[in-house]
């Protein structure tokens, strides 16, 4: 095969898998074509991303829903008295490695950020070139109970990438880019709580 292979085979190739000899050998020594596969290939990847990034229809009523038990909206005054920031006051990767576990200290790391009425604990996971982050969100005070809580997860630019909501304060948040965010936790009956310059790594 002399000719580049046409764009209806890429695509095959790419979404289906389908490929032959022929087309396999062309791949090998032609580097246009190769360039075309790898951008097809980025461009289903971006599009999965897009797509698990946006919220279901259930999970956007449900989250209307938990802003609708609060009674009243506070001014932005208000909103900045009552939103809490918290700390990082333990880091796993500042920890001394233990032998035998370095290499799943490189996968992932424990971070405990505390604010004045809560605990999150955070675990950051390297899936690839992405990242997920499991929190655990803990109302100390109420006999250390689960809480419920939207959790949204801000880019540096203050736009909203991930938003998840939680009823027993366990939340995740999949397909994460490396870089630093910032974690905002509404809760119904508490005080919002900031989670600054998160570095996901």
């Amino acid at each position: 095969m002399t000719a580049h292979i046409p764009s209806e085979r890429l695509y095959a190739l790419v979404l289906d898998h389908e490929t032959d000899a022929a087309e396999a050998a062309h791949l090998s020594i032609c580097a246009s074509c190769r360039q075309q596969v790898e951008e097809l290939k980025q461009l289903l990847f971006d599009l999965e991303i897009a797509r698990l990034s946006q919220p279901t229809p259930a999970a956007i009523d449900r989250y209307q829903a938990m802003f609708n038990s609060v009674q009243t909206q506070p001014s932005p005054l208000q909103r900045f008295v009552q939103q809490l920031r918290a700390r990082l006051t333990w880091d796993s990767r500042t920890q001394p490695a233990l032998q035998g576990v370095r290499n799943a200290a490189a996968h992932a790391y424990r971070q405990l950020y505390v604010a004045t009425d809560a605990e999150i604990e955070l675990m950051v996971e390297r899936m690839g070139e992405l990242r997920r982050v499991e929190g655990d969100l803990i109302d100390i005070g109420q006999d250390d109970a689960p809480a419920a809580a939207l959790v949204e997860l801000l880019d540096a630019n203050g736009d909203i990438v991930h938003m998840v909501d939680t009823d027993d304060g366990l939340f995740h948040l999949e397909n994460v880019a490396p870089g630093t965010y910032t974690i905002v936790i509404t809760r119904p009956n508490g005080a919002t709580i900031e989670v600054p310059a998160l570095e996901v790594a």
